[in-house]
């Protein structure tokens, strides 16, 4: 007897990666609108999410074994399979050939095979058009605060720039004898130790902390674990004195780290944010708070 196999339906559609194993997947607002998701149990709502992350990592495609999709997304309760695929959460996968292989995945071959053998069925197209619609509504949703995220992104951007200058001052301190760390080999093997201390999976620590002592790809980490108060130094050189806070809750972002701006959404909350620019959640001593 032929096993049964399920994929989750348009997810392919939706995603969007050119990759396997994706590090992450999209998920879209709108399925809080979708009523018949909305009428699942709380912990069939979880079993869609973990079935959509495994579609991710199996070509969307699994088999029809319920104890081993429990298992594979760590589920403890029973997934309701039946239920999922009442609702046209999930479908089964009409046959072997036109699912996607998993030893032989390859996405120009796929597309031509779509072009020259007629092994899909006829509703893929429909499918696609329909999943193309709804990312196209959420795209649009997303263009109308396009010009706010924009600042938002532009204020992340500095500041990170400015957290990895801390970096760049010590990795561009290049010696000529054979290597580039700024610190000695004990020093970087010290803190390898820490590391695998802290429960760090490194299975070699003299040939990692050799690696470390050859590029110099740590010296800001090994910097701010040896030398704290040196990396402290170096952080005030480039952001000024840190910015002190009181133990109350913002009173713009009440805590939340977040501002709500009236008709363009939520940004990080300018008010309580620290001097590298990170939002904190907390009162910054000496502001009013009703300023």
């Amino acid at each position: 007897m032929r096993k049964r196999y399920l994929r989750v339906r348009n997810f392919d559609a939706l995603q969007h990666y050119k990759d396997r194993n994706p590090i992450w997947i999209k998920l879209y607002c709108s399925i809080l609108e979708d009523y018949n998701f909305a009428q699942l149990p709380d912990e069939t709502k979880f079993h869609a999410v973990g079935l959509m992350l495994l579609a991710s990592r199996s070509n969307n495609k699994f088999p029809d074994d319920e104890i081993w999709l429990r298992a594979k997304i760590n589920a403890e309760k029973e997934i309701n399979l039946e239920r999922l695929l009442e609702i046209q959460f999930l479908e089964v996968v009409g046959s072997e050939k036109g699912a996607k292989t998993d030893e032989n995945f390859d996405r120009k071959r796929t597309t031509n095979a779509g072009k020259s053998k007629k092994t899909k069925d006829d509703a893929a197209s429909a499918t696609f058009q329909e999943a193309k619609s709804c990312a196209s509504a959420e795209h649009n949703r997303t263009e109308e605060n396009k010009t706010h995220t924009e600042q938002t992104r532009g204020d992340d951007s500095r500041s990170l720039e400015e957290e990895n200058a801390v970096r760049v001052n010590f990795e561009n301190q290049a010696k000529t004898n054979g290597h580039q760390s700024q610190f000695s080999l004990d020093e970087c093997l010290k803190y390898v130790r820490i590391c695998e201390a802290k429960g760090e999976p490194i299975k070699n620590a003299k040939d990692l902390a050799n690696h470390l002592y050859k590029t110099g790809d740590s010296d800001a980490f090994i910097l701010a674990t040896l030398y704290p108060e040196k990396r402290d130094e170096a952080e005030r050189e480039i952001y000024g004195e840190p910015r002190k806070f009181t133990d109350e809750p913002c009173a713009v972002c009440f805590g939340s780290k977040m501002e709500v701006v009236e008709g363009k959404g939520a940004r990080n909350c300018p008010n309580c944010k620290n001097e590298k620019g990170h939002s904190t959640g907390k009162q910054p001593e000496g502001v009013e708070e009703n300023e």
